[in-house]
């Protein structure tokens, strides 16, 4: 990727994400080459910077979440993974997706688990139309 964009895309994650201004332009570089291969530069077009900026962001609060290390962050791995119950005795731990009650796909529920992964929903909606195909007649 060309610096111009690197550039960019840095100054969209130091504007939208607070909390991660302290990385260095170095570590937001790296964050930025795990997101890329995700987001099509074509199909995005002009906000091919933005989403690239929001996924990486979210993978960013993904692993802080985690690991515990970003001051910033105050949601803990139980939260980030949606443990709805735990109990001690004979032990039982339940979970609670969000996703399910929002209608998400399973390849989009773990864009639920921030506020960065819906905003980059939000942009993949508006880029990408998806295809279905219902109502066909049978003979």
């Amino acid at each position: 990727m060309r610096i111009e964009k690197v550039r960019k895309i840095v100054s969209v994650i130091r504007a939208v994400a607070p909390e991660f201004q302290a990385k260095t332009e170095e570590e937001l570089r790296v964050w930025i080459e795990i997101a890329e291969p995700y987001i099509s530069e074509s199909r995005f077009g002009g906000l091919y910077s933005q989403a690239i900026a929001y996924l990486a962001v979210h993978k960013m609060s993904l692993n802080a979440q985690s690991s515990g290390q970003e001051e910033g962050l105050n949601i803990s791995l139980k939260d980030s993974m949606g443990i709805a119950s735990i109990s001690e005795g004979s032990t039982s731990v339940s979970f609670s997706n969000a996703a399910m009650g929002a209608g998400a796909s399973d390849g989009d529920a773990e864009y639920l688990l921030t506020a960065y992964g819906l905003q980059f929903l939000e942009i993949r909606k508006r880029c990408i139309v998806p295809i279905s195909i219902s109502g066909m007649n049978r003979m």
